[in-house]
């Protein structure tokens, strides 16, 4: 399996900043907030990792590879 450098370059600047700004809000306010948001972050990451994944699978059989793929 290859990855494109790019697309993992650019997530890990997501994950980096999300991570930064629940550290700075926790800072600036209290634990609870800091943690909080950090579950709302959390919570749309997985929405939008089971939304991509359930995407990916559905256009699986187009692919080389796939269930229904003939080579």
């Amino acid at each position: 399996m290859t990855y494109n450098e790019g697309a993992v370059f650019k997530w890990v600047l997501i994950f980096g900043v999300a991570v930064g700004s629940a550290i700075a809000l926790t800072l600036l306010t209290s634990s609870l907030v800091g943690a909080l948001w950090g579950l709302v972050l959390a919570i749309a990451g997985s929405v939008y990792g089971i939304r991509w994944a359930r995407d990916w699978w559905q256009n699986a059989r187009d692919r080389p590879g796939g269930p229904d793929h003939d080579a």
